[in-house]
């Protein structure tokens, strides 16, 4: 694996006490951010980064205590982010080969990205993807609000968020994230719409039809290990 550390990025958090100054920088490898140019500070919906004990533990103190990070990559400039008060921590270990200790992993959902769950907030304006591809969205889409879809229609509702101008890019590390704008009854009318059009179908046969999306997030964890390990050896 090489030149990992072009991929990455850097998560930093600066605080000035009396007698002393906090300076914490730790290794990230996946960021979705909302960059809105009239607001100074980003809103944060997903954040995963990867430390030593003592670093992951000052990050995750911060993110308890609403903090501000500067967050900078080679894809983009540095900004600062918050991921607000109702933030959901995760954390966990990386065990390396040829490493005495683990290295530690923290990952952390916004409020907002971690309703996208199924049935989570069903009268939701907004809808935080972490991919832009079709399917995924209807998958997603489909799955949160209990909508009647089927995967030959993924084309059609790219093209619909398209067309209504609902589906945003956001900031990315790792992945390709979207907002999708709309609510269940403005997705309903869209389905109910082209059925009535014949711009989709429903195929015809008493056959029940099982959607299986392939997985978006399948990794090589030792790729992982080797991203993570020519990472640190670059900071």
């Amino acid at each position: 694996m090489k030149n990992a550390h072009l991929r990455m990025g850097t998560l930093r958090f600066t605080k000035v006490l009396r007698d002393t100054t906090i300076d914490v920088s730790v290794c990230m490898d996946r960021l979705i951010a909302e960059h809105e140019p009239e607001c100074r500070i980003a809103r944060c919906h997903l954040l995963s980064v990867i430390g030593n004990d003592q670093e992951i533990a000052a990050i995750g103190a911060a993110i308890s205590e609403d903090a501000c990070f500067y967050a900078s990559a080679p894809q983009f400039k540095s900004f600062a982010l918050t991921l607000g008060k109702d933030a959901n921590v995760y954390r966990g270990s990386i065990s390396m080969s040829g490493r005495r200790r683990p290295l530690r992993h923290l990952v952390v959902l916004s409020e907002e990205f971690s309703q996208t769950r199924a049935g989570g907030n069903p009268t939701a304006r907004r809808t935080v993807l972490c991919i832009d591809d079709p399917a995924f969205m209807l998958f997603r889409i489909g799955a949160r609000f209990g909508l009647p879809v089927l995967p030959e229609w993924s084309d059609w509702f790219g093209r619909e968020l398209e067309r209504h101008d609902s589906v945003e890019p956001l900031v990315g590390l790792g992945c390709r994230p979207v907002l999708v704008n709309g609510t269940k009854k403005r997705f309903l009318g869209w389905i109910g719409h082209a059925l009535k059009r014949g711009v989709i179908q429903i195929p015809r046969h008493d056959a029940a039809t099982s959607w299986r999306p392939p997985n978006w997030f399948e990794a090589d964890v030792e790729e992982c290990e080797a991203e993570f390990a020519e990472l640190r050896e670059h900071r």
